[in-house]
Protein backbone atom coordinates (compact mmCIF):
# COMPACT_ATOMS: atom_id res chain seq x y z
CA UNK A 1 0.00 0.00 0.00
CA UNK A 2 2.72 2.26 1.30
CA UNK A 3 4.78 1.84 -2.41
CA UNK A 4 1.38 2.42 -4.46
CA UNK A 5 0.89 5.75 -2.52
CA UNK A 6 4.37 7.25 -3.00
CA UNK A 7 3.81 6.77 -7.00
CA UNK A 8 0.32 8.41 -6.81
CA UNK A 9 2.29 11.73 -5.61
CA UNK A 10 4.91 11.14 -8.54
CA UNK A 11 2.63 10.15 -10.92
CA UNK A 12 0.38 13.29 -9.82
CA UNK A 13 3.30 15.82 -9.88
CA UNK A 14 4.08 15.52 -13.44
CA UNK A 15 0.59 15.76 -13.87
CA UNK A 16 0.36 19.02 -11.98
CA UNK A 17 3.54 20.13 -14.19
CA UNK A 18 2.25 19.44 -17.50
CA UNK A 19 -1.00 21.65 -16.51
CA UNK A 20 0.74 24.78 -15.25
CA UNK A 21 1.07 28.32 -16.85
CA UNK A 22 3.80 30.84 -17.09
CA UNK A 23 4.54 32.26 -13.99
CA UNK A 24 7.13 31.88 -10.88
CA UNK A 25 8.83 28.81 -9.99
CA UNK A 26 8.78 27.90 -6.28
CA UNK A 27 11.55 26.52 -3.57
CA UNK A 28 13.94 24.38 -3.93
CA UNK A 29 15.28 21.54 -1.76
CA UNK A 30 19.40 21.49 -1.89
CA UNK A 31 21.42 18.46 -0.47
CA UNK A 32 24.94 18.58 1.19
CA UNK A 33 26.74 16.03 -1.67
CA UNK A 34 26.46 14.95 -4.63
CA UNK A 35 27.34 11.08 -4.49
CA UNK A 36 26.62 8.69 -1.71
CA UNK A 37 29.19 5.71 -1.05
CA UNK A 38 29.43 2.56 0.57
CA UNK A 39 32.70 1.93 1.21
CA UNK A 40 33.92 -1.88 2.29
CA UNK A 41 31.28 -3.04 5.06
CA UNK A 42 29.29 0.18 5.62
CA UNK A 43 25.31 -0.47 5.69
CA UNK A 44 24.20 2.77 6.35
CA UNK A 45 24.92 6.86 4.91
CA UNK A 46 23.09 10.12 6.19
CA UNK A 47 22.53 12.68 3.43
CA UNK A 48 21.02 16.12 4.79
CA UNK A 49 18.41 17.94 3.02
CA UNK A 50 17.39 21.61 3.91
CA UNK A 51 13.95 23.29 2.15
CA UNK A 52 14.18 26.54 0.83
CA UNK A 53 13.20 29.86 2.79
CA UNK A 54 9.74 30.50 0.83
CA UNK A 55 7.44 27.30 0.69
CA UNK A 56 6.67 24.05 2.43
CA UNK A 57 7.46 21.20 0.01
CA UNK A 58 7.25 17.73 -0.10
CA UNK A 59 9.94 15.16 -0.77
CA UNK A 60 9.67 11.93 -1.72
CA UNK A 61 13.09 9.57 -1.76
CA UNK A 62 13.77 6.02 -3.99
CA UNK A 63 16.45 4.96 -5.95
CA UNK A 64 16.81 3.18 -9.08
CA UNK A 65 19.23 1.43 -11.49
CA UNK A 66 19.25 4.08 -14.02
CA UNK A 67 16.03 4.12 -15.38
CA UNK A 68 14.36 7.55 -15.19
CA UNK A 69 10.62 6.44 -15.56
CA UNK A 70 10.86 3.61 -13.24
CA UNK A 71 8.15 4.07 -10.56
CA UNK A 72 9.46 3.99 -6.86
CA UNK A 73 7.21 1.06 -6.07
CA UNK A 74 8.90 -1.06 -8.70
CA UNK A 75 12.37 -0.27 -7.43
CA UNK A 76 14.54 -3.16 -6.90
CA UNK A 77 17.25 -2.16 -5.38
CA UNK A 78 18.94 -2.49 -1.78
CA UNK A 79 19.10 0.96 -0.98
CA UNK A 80 16.54 2.11 1.37
CA UNK A 81 15.49 5.35 2.29
CA UNK A 82 14.34 6.05 5.78
CA UNK A 83 12.18 8.17 5.64
CA UNK A 84 11.09 7.54 2.23
CA UNK A 85 8.39 10.35 1.90
CA UNK A 86 8.52 13.86 4.29
CA UNK A 87 7.41 17.19 4.57
CA UNK A 88 9.56 19.90 5.04
CA UNK A 89 8.66 23.71 5.86
CA UNK A 90 10.21 26.42 4.69
CA UNK A 91 14.11 26.67 5.79
CA UNK A 92 13.74 23.22 7.47
CA UNK A 93 16.33 20.90 7.34
CA UNK A 94 16.26 17.31 7.98
CA UNK A 95 18.47 13.99 8.19
CA UNK A 96 17.60 10.45 5.57
CA UNK A 97 19.15 7.43 6.81
CA UNK A 98 19.96 5.55 3.55
CA UNK A 99 20.74 2.05 3.84
CA UNK A 100 21.96 -0.84 2.42
CA UNK A 101 20.07 -3.79 3.04
CA UNK A 102 22.31 -6.51 1.17
CA UNK A 103 25.23 -6.34 -0.76
CA UNK A 104 24.23 -10.39 -2.33
CA UNK A 105 24.56 -10.56 -5.97
CA UNK A 106 26.87 -7.28 -5.93
CA UNK A 107 30.09 -7.90 -8.02
CA UNK A 108 33.09 -8.55 -5.57
CA UNK A 109 36.17 -7.20 -8.32
CA UNK A 110 34.54 -3.86 -8.80
CA UNK A 111 31.79 -1.25 -7.92
CA UNK A 112 28.35 -1.31 -8.08
CA UNK A 113 25.73 1.98 -9.23
CA UNK A 114 22.39 2.83 -8.39
CA UNK A 115 20.94 6.33 -8.31
CA UNK A 116 18.84 7.87 -5.64
CA UNK A 117 15.69 10.16 -6.47
CA UNK A 118 14.93 13.49 -4.37
CA UNK A 119 11.71 14.08 -5.77
CA UNK A 120 10.29 17.67 -4.25
CA UNK A 121 6.78 18.91 -4.92
CA UNK A 122 6.42 22.66 -3.74
CA UNK A 123 2.59 22.94 -1.79
CA UNK A 124 0.18 25.26 -2.53
CA UNK A 125 -0.49 27.95 -0.04
CA UNK A 126 -2.77 30.87 -0.38
CA UNK A 127 0.01 33.39 -0.59
CA UNK A 128 1.37 31.66 -4.02
CA UNK A 129 -1.91 31.01 -5.32
CA UNK A 130 -3.33 34.31 -4.53
CA UNK A 131 -2.00 37.01 -6.73
CA UNK A 132 -0.77 34.97 -9.52
CA UNK A 133 -0.61 31.88 -11.25
CA UNK A 134 2.85 29.97 -10.46
CA UNK A 135 3.97 26.95 -11.44
CA UNK A 136 4.20 24.31 -9.43
CA UNK A 137 7.68 22.35 -10.16
CA UNK A 138 8.27 19.40 -8.95
CA UNK A 139 12.07 19.23 -9.24
CA UNK A 140 14.11 15.54 -9.05
CA UNK A 141 18.04 15.62 -7.61
CA UNK A 142 19.45 12.35 -8.59
CA UNK A 143 22.71 11.41 -6.97
CA UNK A 144 25.23 8.55 -7.68
CA UNK A 145 25.21 5.71 -5.37
CA UNK A 146 28.33 4.11 -5.45
CA UNK A 147 28.54 0.52 -3.03
CA UNK A 148 31.70 -1.23 -2.85
CA UNK A 149 32.55 -4.40 -1.94
CA UNK A 150 34.28 -5.37 0.98
CA UNK A 151 38.26 -5.87 -0.91
CA UNK A 152 37.77 -2.16 -2.85
CA UNK A 153 39.35 0.87 -0.87
CA UNK A 154 39.06 4.55 -2.53
CA UNK A 155 40.66 4.98 -5.63
CA UNK A 156 44.13 6.27 -5.40
CA UNK A 157 45.08 9.56 -7.47
CA UNK A 158 47.18 7.90 -9.98
CA UNK A 159 44.19 5.30 -10.11
CA UNK A 160 42.33 8.33 -13.12
CA UNK A 161 45.72 7.96 -14.60
CA UNK A 162 45.21 4.90 -15.68
CA UNK A 163 42.37 5.64 -18.73
CA UNK A 164 43.37 5.40 -21.66
CA UNK A 165 41.46 7.70 -25.01
CA UNK A 166 41.60 6.29 -28.48
CA UNK A 167 40.95 7.94 -31.25
CA UNK A 168 39.48 7.07 -34.82
CA UNK A 169 38.35 9.95 -37.25
CA UNK A 170 35.20 11.51 -34.92
CA UNK A 171 35.04 8.29 -32.39
CA UNK A 172 36.86 8.30 -28.99
CA UNK A 173 37.09 5.41 -27.05
CA UNK A 174 37.75 5.97 -23.01
CA UNK A 175 39.20 3.04 -21.50
CA UNK A 176 38.95 2.06 -17.91
CA UNK A 177 40.79 -0.55 -16.56
CA UNK A 178 40.16 0.15 -12.94
CA UNK A 179 37.57 -1.33 -10.60
CA UNK A 180 35.65 2.09 -9.97
CA UNK A 181 33.49 4.24 -11.93
CA UNK A 182 34.78 6.99 -13.39
CA UNK A 183 32.95 10.23 -13.86
CA UNK A 184 34.87 12.89 -15.72
CA UNK A 185 35.04 15.93 -18.23
CA UNK A 186 37.39 16.22 -20.85
CA UNK A 187 39.15 18.37 -23.59
CA UNK A 188 41.16 16.93 -26.70
CA UNK A 189 44.14 19.52 -28.46
CA UNK A 190 42.46 22.57 -26.14
CA UNK A 191 39.17 22.54 -28.64
CA UNK A 192 37.26 19.66 -28.87
CA UNK A 193 34.97 19.65 -25.74
CA UNK A 194 33.26 16.65 -23.87
CA UNK A 195 31.73 16.84 -20.64
CA UNK A 196 29.55 14.67 -18.60
CA UNK A 197 30.94 10.93 -19.01
CA UNK A 198 31.08 8.30 -16.74
CA UNK A 199 32.59 4.96 -17.54
CA UNK A 200 31.83 1.68 -15.99
CA UNK A 201 34.71 -0.51 -14.40
CA UNK A 202 36.34 -2.80 -16.34
CA UNK A 203 34.49 -1.00 -19.34
CA UNK A 204 35.07 1.03 -22.66
CA UNK A 205 32.54 4.33 -23.16
CA UNK A 206 32.25 5.29 -26.84
CA UNK A 207 31.61 8.66 -27.88
CA UNK A 208 30.88 10.37 -31.01
CA UNK A 209 33.24 13.84 -31.04
CA UNK A 210 32.14 17.58 -32.60
CA UNK A 211 35.02 17.04 -35.02
CA UNK A 212 37.59 14.55 -36.03
CA UNK A 213 40.64 13.75 -33.80
CA UNK A 214 43.92 12.93 -34.30
CA UNK A 215 46.72 10.05 -32.34
CA UNK A 216 49.30 11.85 -30.06
CA UNK A 217 46.76 14.72 -29.38
CA UNK A 218 46.78 16.45 -25.60
CA UNK A 219 43.82 15.22 -23.50
CA UNK A 220 43.13 17.76 -20.50
CA UNK A 221 40.41 15.98 -18.26
CA UNK A 222 39.22 16.17 -14.96
CA UNK A 223 38.04 13.28 -12.68
CA UNK A 224 35.77 13.74 -9.70
CA UNK A 225 36.59 12.51 -6.22
CA UNK A 226 34.79 10.59 -3.85
CA UNK A 227 33.59 14.31 -2.39
CA UNK A 228 32.55 15.25 -6.10
CA UNK A 229 35.92 17.83 -6.74
CA UNK A 230 37.36 18.00 -9.96
CA UNK A 231 41.48 16.78 -10.15
CA UNK A 232 43.55 17.38 -13.24
CA UNK A 233 45.10 15.20 -15.59
CA UNK A 234 46.91 15.34 -18.73
CA UNK A 235 46.95 12.20 -21.22
CA UNK A 236 47.36 11.98 -24.82
CA UNK A 237 45.33 10.46 -27.66
CA UNK A 238 46.35 7.17 -29.01
CA UNK A 239 45.05 5.31 -32.28
CA UNK A 240 42.45 2.00 -32.53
Amino acid sequence: MRSCKLWLVFSSALAIASQCFSGNALAVVNVDRTRIIFSANQTSQTLNVKNGPENPTVVQIWSDEGDLMQSPDLSKTPVFAMPPMMRLSPDEQRSIRLVLTTRQSLPEDRESLYWLNIYQIPALTQQTGSAERKIVLPLRIRLKVFVRPATLNAPKPDDAQKLRFVVKGNQLRVENPTRWFMSLRLQIANKIQVNDVMVAPLTTQSITLSQPAQPNEKVSYEVFDDNGNPVSYISTTRSS
